[in-house]
């Protein structure tokens, strides 16, 4: 059984399944009336006291109860969040007529006790709605199992590729596992086209109404495997949020979720497609979890073929014990006791293949700019925290360093990343020890430097520091590290004077 079939059961019809190109008049006026009672991050996170994104079943009585009040945004926060009821006259008071007739069209709300109810999550991220599939707690399944074809929720790991993907303009870009759109709506931002695929059918239909929602046209969501619909095209820019779970044996097949047994079977298929619709010069960003992270240089190479043409960037987010990650991912049982025998089969499953290290973060691929190709690389930087702010320009200099001709004629002036301080601390007794730190960067992360490292960071501070006059020096090894890790960027200089 699938979601869709489930819902056309028991309410009558598959969400979104009767939307035409007609309807976003009466989609956007949802937009707007959303808009108008403050339903947006700032909005919602004041009057849940946390981020959405921090928002757990277990708190949804509490916040109903005793703390959201009674005006129009706590309405939209009941309906559209809380899995809630809500009486026909406070809708009334949310959503305008158009606005009301075109959810009931769509089955987002259904009639229930006098009220209304939502049969999706509208969640507010990147600036954006974005409607998805709630969870199974909602009332409206019933206790059903899990089933394969839901529509994901908006996680950390889907916001974080937001921001870590480069942001400089683009021609073309996809996004392969779309989900319910949201990395091909924050493309469509910095992209002349967008072209979204999932192999879902209920996620392409959730993605168009997202793309009305938002008022964005220059995004189309086509039904495909992977790069089996553009395998003919190029991009300048893919952005991928593939299922990368490790299967659990006799478990539920869940599209959204299950990557093989090893959580690579996708991810594999989507680097090794590199060479194949990746324009020179662009980038391929990815979330998923890094298993045995010291082994993963290799397996990319693997991968790609052959790494010359391509730099790989690999982002480390945070570690997690191999019992833990299989506690997290047994959540969905609904006893403690099938959430200890979930568990228990995850942790055999994985070391049946072989893990015994998992991380969460990011991969990015770069192919390099035409003239090459020269060796390529694959580097790991360790990011601070969880990447909750845009990074992308980060992602960016680091590959616009690597294909810089350091050794020839190209000279650039060294800055310091205004966001990194230097913190020198005297113990009593003891040497002045020299940190580097940026708390309002999640990409660099603290670092111990020397008195050479401090040097020359002091030295970016206060004058131009030319690559020209370190080149070949003790320094240079200095800089380079810098510059991964975010704390200093290499800057063109200015156009010589006529």
């Amino acid at each position: 059984m699938t979601l869709d079939s489930f819902s056309d059961r028991h309410h009558g019809r598959a969400v979104f399944a009767t939307m035409t190109p007609d309807d976003r008049a009466a989609i956007g006026a949802v937009r707007d009336d959303l808009r108008a009672a403050g339903y947006d991050e700032a909005g919602v996170r004041a009057v849940l006291g946390m981020p959405v994104l921090d928002l757990q079943p277990a708190a949804f009585h509490h916040l109903d109860r005793h703390v959201l009040g009674v005006d129009p945004l706590a309405a939209a926060v009941r309906l559209f969040l809380l899995d809630r009821a809500v009486d026909e006259r406070t809708v009334r008071t949310l959503l305008s007529e158009p606005s009301l007739d075109v959810l009931l069209l769509l089955g987002v709300l259904g009639e229930t006790d006098g009220g209304f109810r939502s049969q999706v999550h509208i969640t507010c991220a990147h600036d954006l709605l974005l409607a998805t599939d709630t969870g199974r707690y909602s009332d409206w399944w019933g206790g059903a199992d899990d089933l394969g074809d839901r529509v994901m929720y908006i996680g950390y790991d889907s916001a974080g590729l937001a921001n870590v993907a480069p942001r400089s303009r683009a021609g073309r870009t996809l996004d392969l596992c779309s989900g319910s759109g949201i990395q091909s709506l924050v493309a469509s931002r910095y992209s002349d086209e967008v072209v979204g695929v999932d192999i879902n059918p209920r996620a392409i239909r959730f993605a168009r109404f997202n793309a009305a929602l938002n008022g964005i046209e220059n995004t189309t969501f086509v039904l495909g495997d992977l790069l089996e619909p553009v395998s003919d095209r190029e991009f300048d820019r893919i952005v991928a949020n593939p299922p990368f779970v490790p299967e659990v044996p006799e478990g539920a097949h869940l599209l959204y979720r299950d990557g093989g047994p090893d959580g690579e079977r996708l991810l594999a298929q989507i680097v090794s497609g590199a060479g194949q619709i990746l324009a020179p010069g662009g980038l391929m960003s990815i979330t998923t979890d890094l298993f045995n992270l010291e082994e993963l240089p290799r397996r990319i190479g693997e991968w790609l073929g052959a790494k010359d043409g391509f730099d790989v960037l690999v982002l480390v987010e945070r570690q997690f014990p191999v019992w833990a990650y299989a506690d997290t991912h047994a959540s969905h049982a609904l006893t403690a006791r099938e959430r200890t025998e979930y568990a228990v089969r995850m942790v055999d499953a994985l070391g049946d293949v072989g893990i015994s290290t998992v991380h969460t973060g990011y991969i990015v691929v770069c192919r390099q700019p035409g003239g090459g190709p020269r060796q390529g690389t694959v580097q790991t930087v360790s990011l601070a925290s969880p990447v909750t702010r845009p990074a992308g320009a980060h992602v960016a200099d680091h590959f616009r360093f690597l294909d810089r001709d350091l050794d020839g004629h190209t000279d650039g002036v060294l800055r310091p990343n205004p966001a990194v301080r230097l913190v020198t601390s005297a113990p009593p007794g003891g040497p002045e020890t020299h940190r580097l730190v940026a708390p309002e960067d999640d990409y660099v992360a603290d670092m111990d430097i020397s008195d050479l490292t401090r040097k020359l960071w002091q030295a970016t501070v206060t004058s131009d520091v030319h690559w020209s006059v370190i080149r070949g020096s003790a320094l240079e090894a200095v800089a380079r590290e810098l510059i991964r890790q975010g704390a200093l960027t290499l800057d063109d200089l200015p156009p010589a004077a006529a």
